[in-house]
């Protein structure tokens, strides 16, 4: 077996006394993550016109087909969780969006 191999056999074995309360806590780092998830609605048009831009330029801007934006703002079609957690960000860091889509 590769040393990966017997490290992730020795980290599921410790799991598995961790979760059976076997492993003293004083053994083990405990680690909470809260997990980000999209926001269930974005008014799409608000944030473009928010930033005083065309449907065109928005789209172009950003990387985002302008049929596809069209469809989200007419109510057309809904954008997925990625799509919907990239137009937040983009809402809250336009330049930033810009700025990493440019290199």
């Amino acid at each position: 077996m590769s040393e990966f191999g017997k490290k992730l056999l020795e980290s599921m074995e410790q799991a598995v006394e961790i979760a059976q309360g076997d492993m003293p806590k004083s053994d083990y780092a405990e680690h909470i993550v809260q997990v980000a998830r999209a926001p269930e609605r974005v008014d799409v048009k608000a944030i473009r016109k928010s930033m005083g831009m065309t449907q065109a330029g928005f789209a172009a801007s950003f990387g985002l087909s302008l049929y596809t934006l069209r469809g989200w703002e007419q109510g057309k079609r809904k954008p997925d969780p990625a799509a919907r957690a990239y137009l937040r960000v983009i809402e809250k860091a336009p330049d930033t969006v810009r700025a990493a889509l440019a290199d």
